[in-house]
């Protein structure tokens, strides 16, 4: 199998070089970055109703790379992005993969040398990227290993509990995301819309490439779909044309999931996080949208998500029939 994946990784990779990859343009338009007031100012909407936060921690991968003399390439594992067109139903917001968000962008090249997760068309079948490599990686590249405290978040997500004796995996190229905050009153929950997709389905389903990611919500994982956690293992993964990612956790048919839970009034903790399992390359990303405190009425998550969304629209409603 590992030989099979190599010959895989490489035949994107001279794919590549040769100049077939592309990167089309659409409505998922991903500005990498790691600043932090940016990236939280883009996962609030501009609004954040009902949360105030105190504090913001990432821990991404960014890597300059050298093309000759003159050309210069950077890749990112954070940024945000802009979604006129709705890809995938979700709105506006952040982006964090274990790849780069927007590819290898060299100086002086018209198209990306990797292509990122912006919209289109699915070109690639193995995009791929591991931190602290040379170009091209190799096919067995590792990237940079988690710390043992992103092992111990990420074992229950990514283990394989049906294997004789059960099987844990060291994770790579992690990206996390952490935000402190308190709730205004009125509030005792959040809420936030997630896209999920990752480079390993379906080749690497049933295997100990399980790419997966968290949410940690005072130190809980709410990160749950029909009682399972989020991985490329999950049932509800399927192709689903919109970017370059070669699956998405749709169950129903819908990639937009909805996650909430309770809060205390102070000193919450918010934490994202997303790794590729057992080596550094065919990479997951996350899209996540609208973060918002839920007031203390009786409306599920989803439809304050959904009223709120709309009364977002009403401004730029109002200035178009002005």
């Amino acid at each position: 199998m590992k030989l099979f994946r190599q010959r895989f990784v490489f035949t994107w990779i001279m794919a590549a070089l040769a100049g077939l990859v592309t990167l089309p343009a659409g409505a998922i338009v991903i500005s990498p970055t790691q600043d932090t007031t940016t990236l939280v100012n883009a996962l609030l909407g501009g609004g954040g109703t009902g949360i105030v936060v105190t504090g913001v921690t990432l821990n991404g991968h960014h890597q300059t790379l050298a093309f000759g003399l003159d050309a210069q390439a950077q890749i990112t594992s954070s940024g945000t992005y802009t979604n006129a067109s709705g890809t995938y139903g979700i709105g506006s917001g952040i982006v964090l993969s274990t790849g780069g968000v927007a590819g290898l962008l060299v100086s002086g090249m018209a198209e990306p040398v990797i292509p990122g997760y912006g919209d289109g068309i699915n070109t690639v079948e193995n995009n791929t990227w591991a931190y602290g490599t040379t170009y091209p990686p190799a096919p067995d590249a590792t990237g940079i290993p988690a710390t043992a405290a992103q092992e111990a978040l990420l074992d229950p997500i990514t283990s394989r509990p049906d294997l004789d004796p059960p099987e844990t995996y060291d994770h790579f190229d992690v990206t996390e995301l952490v935000i402190d905050f308190d709730m205004q009153p009125g509030f005792d929950q959040v809420a936030f819309n997630v896209v999920f997709g990752t480079e390993e389905y379906p080749e690497w389903v049933d295997s100990e490439y399980i790419d997966g990611f968290g949410m940690f919500l005072n130190g809980t994982n709410i990160a749950f779909v029909d009682g399972a956690p989020v991985n490329v293992r999950h049932p509800g993964m399927t192709a689903l044309t919109g970017t370059e990612l070669d699956g998405i956790l749709a169950p129903g048919g819908n990639p937009v999931l909805t996650f909430a839970g309770s809060v205390d009034p102070t000193g919450n903790t918010l934490r994202f996080i997303v790794a590729d399992t057992s080596d550094g390359v065919l990479d997951a990303t996350v899209y996540f949208s609208s973060l918002e405190g839920v007031p203390q009425i009786p409306l599920p998550p989803a439809a304050w998500l959904a009223i709120t969304a709309v009364a977002a629209c009403v401004p730029r409603l109002r200035r178009r029939l002005a």
